[in-house]
C-alpha cells in the first residue's frame, strides 16, 4: 500500500495522472479545476490589462502610419516647382514642346525656329565585303580632333573592321565623344563616325598628319551632317540677324610683345571652321612671332594682343563672323605650348549667324522658368505660360484632405461619448502624447508661417487663403480644416507667387526695416547666404554700427541677439543655440551710424508641417516612439507578472494534486480498513449464531 501511495504521489506531482475519486468517490478533479479557475482571476486581469496597452500601442502605430503618409504627401509639394504648377500651351506642338516651373511668368511669346542643333556625322568611302574584313596589313594610327581633344588610336596589323570600331569606341580618351559604327548601305560595309554632342564646333576632324591608314584619311570620309547650333528668333529678336565672330582671350605674364615665350620648339594646334591648324612655334619665339605664325596659318588677322589693367599682355583670337567659324584650342598632345592650353582662354564672344543660338534643342535659359524642346525647323510657334489653377487647387485639396485624415484619426482615438449620465472615453482619451501631437499640428496650421512678416508679406497664414478650422460644435467637420475654394481662387489670381511662398517657400529670404514709421525692404543691408541644414527659418533681428566706413567690432553686431562674425562688409550669425547660425548679411550702406532691422528666412507650411512630423515620428526620439517604448516597457512588466502567475499556478496545481492524491490514498486506506472491520464483524456475528 505504501508503494502504491508513493507511485501515485510521483505521478501526480509530474501532472501525468489525474484522479476522479477512485478511492473515495469524491470528484477531486472538478474541485481542483474550480479552485484553479478562481486562482486564475489575477492572470486574466493581467492579460486584459496587457491587451489594453497593446491596443493603445497599435493605435499609435495607426497614427504613425497616417502621419508618415501625410509627410510623404507634403514632401511632394514642399518646393515652389512642385506646388505652383505652371502650364504651357504651344500653337504648333509638332515643332516645339515645352514645360514650365514656378519661375515661369504669365506671358505669351512668339518664336521662329530657324534651325535645329545637330551633331557631326561622317561616312567612310572605303567599302568592305564583311565586318570581318581586314582594314590594314601593317600597323598604323588613326587620329582625329573632336572639339578641344586630340584622340589617337593605335591599330595592329590585320585588324578587322569590327575590331577597328571597338578600338575607337573603347579608347579611354574618346568615350562618350565620338561613336563609331558599321553601316551596310547595300553596296557593302562602311565605317560611320558620329559626334555625341550637338552644337557648332563639335566637329570630327581627321588629322592627316598623324593618321597613317590610307583608307581612313580625311579625303576618305564624306560629311553627311554638320554639327550646328539651334537657331531661333524670340519675340521678334533679332529683327535683323547680324553674324558675330568668336573672340577668345588668354592672359599672360608677359610685359611686352617681344618677350620670349618658349626656349624649345612647340606646337599650338587649333580647330577652326572645320579645319585643323597646327602652328609650329620655333625655339626662342616671341609673343609677336606667335601672333604672326597664327595669322599666317589661318590666312587672316586672327591673333592680336592688348594690355590689361595690370600692364600684362593678353592674347586675343578673333575668328570670322558666322556660327560655323568656331575656334577650339586642341589640348595636349595637340598643343604642347603649356601656357596656351584651352583652359587658358576665356570666351569673350561667341560665333553666331546673328540669331539666338544654343548648342542643344532643349533650351531652358531663354524664357524664364520655361524649358523648350525644339523638334522641327522652319516653323513659327506661339507659346503661352500660365498658372495651372486646377492643378494648384488640387494640390491644396490634397493638402487639406491628408491633414484632416490625421486630425480625424486623433479625434476618433481621443473622443468622449456621453449617453445620459454615462461618459465613456476612446482608447487614447486623455493621452498626453496624442494631445501634444494634436496641439503641435493645430498650432502650425493656425500660426503665421516661419519667417513671414505681416508688415510686408501679403499672405502670412492659411486663413488668408481660405483654409480655416471648423469651430461649430455638432458639425461633421468640427475640429477639422475646411477649404473655401472661392477665397483661395481669389488669392491665387491676385498673387500666385505669394500663395506659393505661403505653402512651399524653400528658405526664401527677405529683409525689413522701419523708415519714417513705415515697414520697407531694407536699403541698408541685404541677405547674402545661409547654410542649409544649419540655418533655421524665422524672423531674426539684425543690429550693427558703422564708424569710418567700417563695421564696429565692439560692441559686436548681432543677429537674433547673438554676436555676429565680421568679414569685410558682411556679418554672419554665430552661436550654437542660435537658429540663425550661418545666416550671412551684406551691409550696403557704410555711412556712419547705428542700424537695425530684420532678416527673414521663410519656410512654407508644407515644409514646416513636414519637419514637425519628421520630428514627432522619429524612430529614435519621436514622441510616438517614446510613448510606444514606454508602453512596451509596461507590457513587458505585465508579461513578467503573467509569467510569474503562470509559474505560481503551475506549482499550486501540482501542490493541490499532491495533497488531494495523498488524501485520496488515505481515504482509500481507511475505506479498506472499514471494509475489513465490517467483514470481520459480520464473521463474528455468524459464529455467535
Amino acid at each position: 500500500m505504501a508503494d502504491n501511495i508513493s507511485s501515485l504521489t510521483s505521478s501526480l506531482t509530474s501532472g501525468s495522472i489525474h484522479f476522479t475519486g477512485l478511492g473515495s468517490g469524491t470528484d477531486f478533479e472538478s474541485m481542483i479545476d474550480k479552485l484553479m479557475e478562481a486562482e486564475k482571476i489575477r492572470t486574466k486581469r493581467l492579460e486584459l490589462w496587457r491587451s489594453e496597452w497593446e491596443t493603445k500601442s497599435e493605435e499609435f502605430d495607426k497614427l504613425s502610419r497616417a502621419m508618415l503618409d501625410l509627410h510623404t504627401t507634403l514632401q511632394g509639394m514642399n518646393t515652389p516647382d512642385e506646388f505652383l504648377v505652371k502650364q504651357v500651351t504651344v500653337s504648333n506642338p509638332m515643332a516645339l514642346t515645352a514645360t514650365a516651373n514656378s519661375m515661369a511668368e504669365e506671358a505669351t511669346h512668339d518664336l521662329e525656329i530657324v534651325s535645329l542643333a545637330t551633331n557631326d556625322m561622317h561616312m567612310g568611302s572605303a567599302i568592305f565585303s564583311s565586318p570581318e574584313d581586314k582594314i590594314t596589313a601593317a600597323p598604323g594610327t588613326f587620329s582625329f580632333v573632336y572639339g578641344n581633344r586630340q584622340i589617337s588610336i593605335d591599330v595592329n596589323a590585320d585588324t578587322t573592321l569590327s575590331q577597328f570600331v571597338s578600338l575607337i569606341n573603347a579608347n579611354v580618351g574618346n568615350r562618350n565623344y565620338v561613336r563609331a559604327s558599321i553601316i551596310n548601305d547595300g553596296s557593302g560595309y562602311r565605317l560611320q563616325l558620329r559626334g555625341m554632342d550637338l552644337g557648332a564646333g563639335n566637329n570630327i576632324l581627321i588629322d592627316d598628319d598623324l593618321t597613317t591608314l590610307d583608307a581612313f584619311k580625311a579625303n576618305q570620309f564624306v560629311q553627311t551632317q554638320q554639327a550646328s547650333n539651334a537657331q531661333l528668333k524670340v519675340d521678334g529678336w533679332p529683327n535683323v540677324p547680324e553674324a558675330r565672330a568668336m573672340i577668345l582671350k588668354a592672359s599672360t605674364t608677359y610685359d611686352t610683345i617681344t618677350e620670349t615665350i618658349t626656349t624649345t620648339s612647340e606646337t599650338l594646334k587649333m580647330a577652326y571652321a572645320g579645319q585643323i591648324h597646327s602652328i609650329t612655334v620655333a625655339a626662342n619665339s616671341s609673343v609677336q612671332d606667335l601672333i604672326d605664325s597664327i595669322n599666317t596659318e589661318v590666312g587672316f588677322t586672327m591673333a592680336s594682343t592688348i594690355i590689361n589693367d595690370e600692364g600684362k599682355m593678353e592674347l586675343l583670337l578673333t575668328g570670322e563672323a558666322g556660327s560655323a567659324n568656331q575656334i577650339s584650342i586642341v589640348n595636349t598632345p595637340g598643343t604642347t605650348l603649356g601656357q596656351f592650353q584651352s583652359t587658358a582662354f576665356t570666351r569673350i564672344q561667341g560665333a553666331t549667324d546673328g540669331y539666338i543660338e544654343r548648342p542643344t534643342n532643349s533650351i531652358s535659359d531663354l524664357i524664364p522658368g520655361v524649358t523648350m524642346n525644339l523638334t522641327k525647323a522652319g516653323e513659327s510657334v506661339t507659346l503661352a505660360a500660365s498658372v495651372d489653377t486646377a492643378g494648384v487647387t488640387e494640390n491644396v485639396r490634397t493638402f487639406v484632405n491628408k491633414i484632416n485624415e490625421v486630425l480625424k484619426l486623433i479625434q476618433d482615438q481621443t473622443k468622449v461619448d456621453t449617453v445620459g449620465k454615462n461618459v465613456t472615453g476612446a482608447i487614447l482619451t486623455g493621452n498626453y502624447g496624442v494631445q501634444m501631437i494634436q496641439q503641435r499640428l493645430k498650432g502650425i496650421l493656425a500660426q503665421s508661417g516661419l519667417g513671414f512678416d505681416y508688415h510686408l508679406d501679403p499672405l502670412t497664414s492659411l486663413g488668408s487663403v481660405g483654409i480655416t478650422t471648423d469651430t461649430s460644435q455638432g458639425s461633421l467637420t468640427f475640429g477639422l480644416l475646411v477649404f473655401d475654394e472661392s477665397v483661395f481662387a481669389s488669392a491665387l489670381a491676385n498673387d500666385p507667387d505669394a500663395v506659393a511662398r505661403l505653402f512651399s517657400a524653400d528658405y526664401y529670404p527677405s529683409t525689413r526695416e522701419i523708415v519714417n514709421g513705415q515697414a520697407v525692404e531694407s536699403s541698408n543691408f541685404r541677405f547674402d547666404s545661409f547654410v542649409r541644414g544649419v540655418t533655421g527659418a524665422g524672423d531674426f533681428k539684425v543690429a550693427y554700427s558703422i564708424e569710418g566706413g567700417v563695421i564696429v567690432a565692439s560692441p559686436p553686431p548681432t543677429i537674433n541677439g547673438y554676436p555676429a562674425h565680421i568679414e569685410g562688409n558682411k556679418i554672419t550669425a554665430m552661436g550654437d543655440n542660435n537658429p540663425a547660425r550661418g545666416l550671412s548679411i551684406e551691409i550696403l550702406n557704410l555711412a556712419d551710424g547705428t542700424f537695425s532691422g530684420h532678416a527673414q528666412i521663410k519656410s512654407g507650411k508644407t515644409e514646416e508641417l513636414s519637419a514637425a512630423i519628421k520630428t514627432l515620428t522619429d524612430p529614435q526620439s519621436g514622441t510616438l516612439e517614446i510613448l510606444k517604448n514606454n508602453y512596451q516597457d509596461i507590457m513587458d512588466a505585465i508579461d513578467d507578472k503573467i509569467a510569474y502567475e503562470e509559474r505560481r499556478l503551475t506549482q499550486l496545481e501540482r501542490t493541490m494534486r499532491l495533497r488531494f492524491a495523498n488524501l485520496e490514498a488515505l481515504l482509500g486506506k481507511y475505506d479498506g480498513l472499514a471494509k475489513q472491520l465490517e467483514s470481520q464483524i459480520k464473521g463474528l456475528s455468524s459464529k455467535s449464531s
